[in-house]
């Protein structure tokens, strides 16, 4: 149980590590991305507004489709007129030009600021109108080539990845060390609970009996000797102790259970028909306010341990019969898809929502569960006994309008020991 728990602790908070780092990572590259690209799109603009006066003027003094290629420079540009055809250009990558003018070029918005990709190169791109006292004498394309600045970009991140990675491990491993260290105080104190919960429970389930016998033997022999009153007295002591010997014996199963030391004999039995018998004795003590209905398949064959799966039946119909003053209680017993599926509903009072997640917990009652005795311990049991052989149960109930309990094992259960 504890290691589940070291496991589970390293694994979430290492996980949580990981993912604010990758979180970090991912707003760093954004950050830095988008500080580039204001950079260099700052840079463009600058270069746009010393150089505009040239361009106009160099626009009516130019021949057309006078472009030039020049590898050595950083920023490239495409002058159009007034009817958007070329003029003159500088380019830095060769062939810009046509895919400019097939995706660029015929762009409508007046100016724009993008990032763009042609074939293995990066780029940032402005268009400006060529305007000068509110006439447009045309438009320039400018552009440079980040593709030195994305790959470093990238290198950075790919980086921050694996050390994140990287140290994502040494993390986990540190973790769980210092965990197993944390939790080791809190083990031993565990297992002394434990041990003593067990040993308790041994030591008194001797006096009990004893005790038990005792009057027993005392209500037979002295019964024409005591009181009325005597005997109430006697009877309730009694009551009382059969409730503790019923609370000692819980313990020791779960005491046991914790330290694996329940064993279980399994076989293949007739599950229909040990339901059907634990129903027949069942009704003789159901009250004529309560109508019991069972829906039982035959033939339901299933390999498990009898006197743990009679307990596991008795728990979920007690349970049922003490909330539920008058109406109906079913039981059924089904099979499908290789599934044995067990439900036991009622018309009781039923379980709040705040309570429902908690009802298969140690010594958890509701507060209307107070009043019906018992220790909140029969459900954990009857999940232990599921859990033993590899089953799974659930609860799901109204306020006021009963109760369903579902156990559902696999036909071939492999689990139990």
């Amino acid at each position: 149980m504890f290691n589940q728990v070291k496991t589970k602790l390293t694994i979430l908070f290492t996980l949580s590590l990981l993912c604010l780092l990758i979180i970090f990572i991912g707003l760093l590259y954004y950050l830095i991305s988008r500080e580039i690209n204001d950079k260099e799109a700052g840079e463009l603009l600058l270069y746009f507004k010393e150089e505009k006066s040239d361009f106009i003027e160099d626009l009516y003094e130019n021949e057309r489709l006078r472009l030039k290629y020049d590898p050595n420079q950083t920023m490239f540009y495409y002058v159009f007129n007034q009817q958007g055809e070329f003029v003159y250009g500088k380019e830095t990558i060769q062939y810009l030009y046509s895919w400019i003018e097939q995706n660029e070029k015929t762009n409508n918005v007046d100016s724009f600021t993008k990032r763009a990709d042609f074939k293995q190169n990066h780029l940032i791109l402005i268009k400006k109108p060529l305007k000068i006292n509110e006439y447009t004498h045309g438009f320039v394309i400018l552009g440079m080539d980040i593709t030195g600045e994305k790959h470093l970009i990238q290198k950075i991140a790919w980086t921050l990845i694996v050390l994140t990675l990287l140290f994502s491990l040494v993390y986990a491993f540190l973790g769980n060390y210092f965990a197993g260290q944390v939790i080791k105080p809190i083990k031993n104190a565990f297992h002394k609970q434990e041990q003593f919960v067990s040993d308790a429970s041994h030591e008194l389930r001797t006096p009990l009996s004893i005790f038990y016998s005792s009057i027993d033997l005392l209500m037979k022999e002295e019964k024409d000797n005591l009181s009325p009153f005597g005997k109430e007295v006697l009877q309730d002591a009694k009551t009382e102790v059969s409730l503790m010997k019923g609370l000692i014996n819980h313990l020791l199963f779960l005491a046991r259970n914790d330290r694996n030391q329940l064993l279980y004999e399994m076989k293949k039995i007739n599950l229909s028909d040990l339901f059907a018998s634990l129903s027949i004795r069942f009704s003789r003590i159901i009250p004529n306010t309560i109508q019991f209905n069972q829906i039982i398949q035959s033939e339901i064959y299933f390999t498990c341990d009898e006197v743990r799966i009679q307990q596991l039946f008795y728990i979920l119909l007690d349970n049922a019969l003490r909330y539920t003053k008058e109406g109906t209680i079913t039981v059924s017993l089904t099979l499908k898809t290789e599934k044995i599926i067990i439900t036991l509903k009622d018309t009781g009072c039923g379980i709040s929502p705040h309570d429902l997640p908690h009802i298969f917990d140690r010594f958890y009652r509701a507060d209307f569960a107070r009043e019906k005795g018992g220790a909140g311990l029969g459900l954990s049991i009857a999940k232990t006994i599921v859990t033993a052989h590899g089953g799974e149960i659930y609860a799901s109930s109204h306020k006021e309008k009963g109760s369903l309990f579902t156990v559902i094992f696999e036909r071939e259960n492999k689990e139990a020991s």
